[in-house]
């Protein structure tokens, strides 16, 4: 039976084995952030339902005159950064909003890293 090689560290030009201490991700979850729980399963599927039903269109299109339904429960504020999985801090958006949001999102991470 046949073994396979070590595997190489995946930082670029490291050829350490796998577990290379100098190149290891930073971890999501910090000592001064907690995890939020998130909601899944049907308790999600049922809060969803709810959230469409309150908000039937895009809110952020409807902000820009345009009728879109959504297909997205969004945090308003990110559970990354502090946001709650309650009522109050989640809107009906679609697609292409989402989208747009995340990536916004994803450069503010990006800023706080540096």
């Amino acid at each position: 039976m046949a073994i396979a090689p070590p595997r190489l560290c995946g930082h670029p030009k490291c050829r350490t084995p796998l577990h290379c201490t100098q190149h290891q991700a930073a971890p999501w979850r910090t000592l001064e952030r907690p995890s939020v729980h998130r909601i899944r399963g049907r308790e999600l599927q049922r809060r969803r339902a709810r959230l469409f039903a309150r908000q039937p269109w895009c809110v952020l299109c409807l902000k820009d005159g345009k009728y879109t339904r959504p297909t997205i429960r969004d945090h308003i504020v990110p559970l990354a950064e502090g946001g709650t999985e309650d009522a109050s801090n989640e809107q009906a958006i679609c697609q292409t909003c989402s989208d747009q949001k995340t990536h916004r999102e994803a450069q503010r991470g990006l800023q706080r890293q540096r």
